[in-house]
């Protein structure tokens, strides 16, 4: 979604009959809310926890990309845009420290660094689908509806991320308490 959105944007919106500046201006749109996306979601996370937030910020990317596909009214393709970015960027801040969370201090950068690595093999797909679908003459809706499969997929994955194991450090703390308690008895 990130890539996909961040590099096909403007020539969809070319596609769907808008000039290139305004094409652009989409794109610049999509930047601010994905640097919201992550200011909000971040101030989120530490009030109701990653899970809740990551999770509905992909439910939110999914609306706002089925949206994206049905409408044609400029205002709303702002608004739905500046969303979809805070959902695509701004979630993939907030998830690269979610992930790291789960591993323990030694080998953080290791893990975020295969996770990041692995994420490139969706940019390389992503960028590839959209730019077939493009060249294929699909319109330009169904290159937005191609972002929602993506975004269920994240959704449903962090859902089923148990919350118990979220946090190493927590773990490790939660341990060293109960180990000082029974020790105290």
């Amino acid at each position: 979604m990130v890539y996909g959105l961040n590099t096909w944007l403007p020539k969809i919106m070319q596609q769907s009959g808008y000039g290139l500046t305004s094409s652009l201006s989409f794109n610049l749109i999509s930047g601010i809310g994905q640097i919201g996306g992550s200011i909000i979601g971040g101030y989120l996370v530490g009030r109701i926890g990653h899970r809740r937030v990551l999770v509905s910020l992909c439910a939110i990317g999914t609306v706002c990309f089925v949206i994206l596909g049905l409408t044609s009214n400029p205002m709303a393709l702002y608004i739905l845009i500046a969303f979809g970015g805070a959902c695509t960027v701004g979630t993939m801040n907030l998830a690269n420290t979610y992930i790291s969370e789960y591993y323990p201090r030694e080998i953080r950068t290791t893990g975020i660094g295969w996770t990041l690595a692995f994420g490139r093999i969706g940019a390389i797909v992503a960028l590839t689908l959209i730019g077939l679908l493009l060249a294929a003459n699909y319109s330009p809706q169904n290159a937005f509806m191609a972002f929602t499969v993506p975004s269920i997929m994240a959704a449903l994955a962090l859902f089923a991320v148990k919350e118990r194991y979220g946090s190493y450090d927590k773990l490790q703390l939660e341990g060293n308490i109960k180990l000082k308690a029974t020790s105290n008895v």
